[in-house]
């Protein structure tokens, strides 16, 4: 009961570093299951949607999207509401990366469109939170390698935050000079265990 405790206060301190992330960052996630996982975008989702005022998109890879749905709605984000007002946004990151024909998209088009939105609308950038094992599951490592390395400085003066989870399991895969060189692209690395 303790360890739990002591967990979610850890994870209640990350979830505080990532809020407090600004616009143009571009964050590492490093996760160690799902449950973490979920904590973290629901709450971030939460907190993004009713205090920052922002667009959120997120694309799930190791939850369907009906449990990304259950998981906001089970904490207390009004799906409905938000989806209506077009400041909520959930997509297969298969679909979000990856074209009909499987060629690699990235997600610039749909970035922004969304900020086109988000100004339209009235709020103030939007936040992308992408769970990333979906490259590791097609093998198409090099692709986020190619998206990793374009990121950063696409969104450097943008109102745009990006959020991508590494389970430490997907991140293990990489060889050593390939993870130091995904560290540094982002602007900060979130460690959750």
């Amino acid at each position: 009961m303790e360890k739990d405790s002591q967990k979610h206060i850890d994870q209640s301190h990350l979830l505080k570093k990532i809020i407090q992330s600004k616009y143009g960052n571009h964050n590492l996630i490093l996760y160690s299951d799902i449950t973490t996982l979920a904590y973290i975008y629901s709450n971030y989702s939460k907190s993004s949607l009713e205090s920052l005022n922002e667009i959120i998109l997120i694309l799930p890879y190791y939850h369907s999207i009906a449990d990304v749905l259950n998981n906001l709605k089970n904490n207390g984000v009004d799906i409905d509401k938000h989806k209506k007002e077009g400041s909520i946004v959930i997509v297969e990151s298969k679909k979000a990366y990856y074209s009909l024909t499987d060629e690699f998209v990235g997600l610039m088009i749909m970035t922004k469109m969304l900020l086109r939105r988000a100004n339209k609308i009235g709020k103030a950038g939007v936040t992308i939170f992408s769970d990333m094992g979906v490259f590791f599951d097609l093998n198409r490592v090099h692709d986020l390698i190619k998206y990793e390395t374009e990121l950063l400085s696409s969104i450097c003066d943008m109102k745009v935050k990006v959020l991508c989870g590494y389970t430490k399991t997907d991140f293990e895969r990489f060889i050593e000079y390939q993870r130091q060189h995904l560290l540094n692209l982002h602007n900060n690395k979130i460690i959750l265990t």
